[in-house]
C-alpha cells in the first residue's frame, strides 16, 4: 500500500509539529471514552495485556490506543493490536479545527490503515468522546495466535470485579491473576489457614494447585500438605493497601464468609 506523497509530509508535519503544554493527562480521556463504549452495552476495561482500553460486547472486540497527539508510535501500537481485536481505534483530543489539512491527512491515513477515530474534547467542559469512523476490515485474523490473543484479552476483561485507568504509567494495574491472589489472600487472612479442599468447596476456588505451587508473588506459605496461610509479605501488601478497592472488597467478603461458616 503507498501513500500519495502529500499525504505521508502532512501526516509527518502533523507528527513532528511541536507539542504545546497541556494541562490534561493521557488517562483523563479513558473516562469520556469508557462513557461511550458502556453506553452502546459494551464491557470496558483499561490496560489490559498492553492495551490502553480494551471493550468487549458479544463476541465483538474492540481496542483503543491513546495518546496526547498522533505519533508513529500510536499508528505502530494500533497496527499491532489488530490481529487480535475486531475493531481497533485511535483515540486522541479533538483539534481546533476539524478541517485542519493535517487533521484530513491523519483520517486518511488511518483509514488506508483500517483503523477507527475516536476524539476526546478535551478542551469542553462536558469532556466528551465521539466516533469520527470505525475500523474497516474483516476484522480479527483466525490464525491460531491471533485467536489466542483475542481470548486472551477477554480472559482478562472478563476476570476482573474493579477498573485501571487507561493511559496510565507507573501504577500497579489489578489484572485478574492479582485480583485473585488478593482474593485468595484475604480468604487466608481471615481465617488463619485454609486448606484447598475448602477454597472449593466454600469458597468456589477452583484450579489452585498451580497458582499456589507458582506462589508469584511470595504470598502463600504451605503449613501442611494442600493448605495454606498468607506470609508477612502478603500481610504487609494488605495492609499498607488496605485502601485500595480489591482490598477493601475482597476483605469485606472474606469477613462475611467467616461470619456465615462461623454461625453453621
Amino acid at each position: 500500500m503507498r501513500l500519495h506523497k502529500n499525504v505521508t509530509c502532512a501526516i509527518m508535519l502533523h507528527m513532528n509539529t511541536p507539542k504545546k503544554p497541556t494541562k490534561f493527562k493521557e488517562s483523563d480521556m479513558y473516562e469520556p471514552i469508557k462513557s461511550l463504549l458502556v453506553s452502546q452495552g459494551f464491557i470496558v476495561r483499561g490496560e489490559v495485556k498492553g492495551c490502553d482500553i480494551a471493550a468487549v460486547s458479544g463476541e465483538m472486540l474492540w481496542v483503543i490506543e491513546m495518546k496526547l497527539a498522533a505519533n508513529i508510535t500510536l499508528i505502530y501500537q494500533a497496527m499491532e493490536r489488530q490481529s487480535a481485536a475486531n475493531g481497533v481505534f485511535v483515540a486522541i483530543p479533538r483539534p481546533k479545527n476539524a478541517r485542519d489539512k493535517n487533521f484530513k491527512a491523519l483520517q486518511k491515513l488511518l483509514k488506508k490503515l483500517e483503523l477507527g477515530l475516536i476524539t476526546v474534547a478535551m478542551d469542553s467542559p462536558a469532556q466528551f468522546a465521539e466516533v469520527i469512523f470505525f475500523p474497516g476490515g474483516t476484522g480479527a485474523k483466525k490464525t491460531k495466535a491471533a485467536v489466542a490473543k483475542n481470548e486472551a484479552i477477554k480472559k482478562e476483561i472478563f476476570g476482573r470485579t474493579t477498573d485501571t485507568v487507561g493511559g496510565t504509567t507507573k501504577k500497579k494495574i489489578n489484572t485478574a491473576y492479582r485480583e485473585r491472589c488478593v482474593k485468595i489472600a484475604c480468604i487466608l487472612e481471615a481465617h488463619d489457614e485454609v486448606s484447598l479442599k475448602t477454597l472449593r468447596e466454600q469458597f468456589n476456588e477452583k484450579n489452585l494447585s498451580n497458582m499456589m505451587r507458582a506462589n508469584y508473588f511470595g504470598w502463600f506459605k504451605k503449613t501442611e500438605p494442600q493448605t495454606y496461610e498468607i506470609t508477612d509479605i502478603c500481610r504487609k501488601y494488605l495492609d499498607e493497601n488496605m485502601s485500595e478497592p480489591l482490598v477493601t472488597y475482597y476483605r469485606m467478603k472474606a469477613a462475611e464468609n467467616a461470619v456465615l461458616l462461623f454461625s453453621c
